[in-house]
Protein backbone atom coordinates (compact mmCIF):
# COMPACT_ATOMS: atom_id res chain seq x y z
CA UNK A 1 0.00 0.00 0.00
CA UNK A 2 1.22 3.49 -0.58
CA UNK A 3 0.96 6.42 2.16
CA UNK A 4 -1.76 8.05 0.12
CA UNK A 5 -3.91 4.63 0.04
CA UNK A 6 -3.10 3.67 4.08
CA UNK A 7 -4.25 7.73 4.58
CA UNK A 8 -7.51 7.14 2.60
CA UNK A 9 -8.14 4.02 4.38
CA UNK A 10 -7.33 5.10 7.88
CA UNK A 11 -9.86 8.30 6.91
CA UNK A 12 -12.27 6.09 5.87
CA UNK A 13 -11.97 3.45 9.05
CA UNK A 14 -12.14 6.90 11.71
CA UNK A 15 -15.41 8.09 9.53
CA UNK A 16 -17.02 4.81 9.75
CA UNK A 17 -16.57 4.47 14.05
CA UNK A 18 -17.54 7.50 14.72
CA UNK A 19 -20.49 7.21 12.07
CA UNK A 20 -21.66 4.68 14.36
CA UNK A 21 -21.01 5.93 17.47
CA UNK A 22 -22.96 8.93 16.62
CA UNK A 23 -25.54 6.61 15.59
CA UNK A 24 -25.59 4.83 19.09
CA UNK A 25 -25.49 8.31 21.03
CA UNK A 26 -28.58 9.38 19.29
CA UNK A 27 -30.58 6.36 19.99
CA UNK A 28 -29.51 6.90 23.33
CA UNK A 29 -30.88 10.40 23.47
CA UNK A 30 -34.25 9.57 22.04
CA UNK A 31 -34.88 6.66 24.75
CA UNK A 32 -33.82 8.75 27.28
CA UNK A 33 -36.05 11.40 26.03
CA UNK A 34 -39.33 8.68 26.49
CA UNK A 35 -41.45 8.53 29.20
CA UNK A 36 -40.59 5.97 31.52
CA UNK A 37 -43.68 4.02 31.15
CA UNK A 38 -43.43 4.31 26.74
CA UNK A 39 -39.81 3.10 27.70
CA UNK A 40 -40.14 -0.18 29.97
CA UNK A 41 -43.46 -1.70 28.26
CA UNK A 42 -43.08 -3.66 25.11
CA UNK A 43 -47.11 -4.41 24.70
CA UNK A 44 -49.47 -2.10 23.01
CA UNK A 45 -51.99 -3.15 26.28
CA UNK A 46 -50.11 -1.45 28.70
CA UNK A 47 -51.20 0.54 31.51
CA UNK A 48 -49.55 3.56 32.51
CA UNK A 49 -47.72 2.86 35.94
CA UNK A 50 -49.45 6.24 36.99
CA UNK A 51 -52.47 5.30 36.01
CA UNK A 52 -55.76 5.67 38.16
CA UNK A 53 -58.82 3.42 38.29
CA UNK A 54 -60.74 5.46 35.55
CA UNK A 55 -57.73 4.31 33.31
CA UNK A 56 -58.30 0.78 33.72
CA UNK A 57 -62.05 0.96 32.39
Amino acid sequence: MTLKSRKCAALLAITAVLGVYGAAAYRVELLRQQPYAASSCSSAHCLPHAGTLSVVR
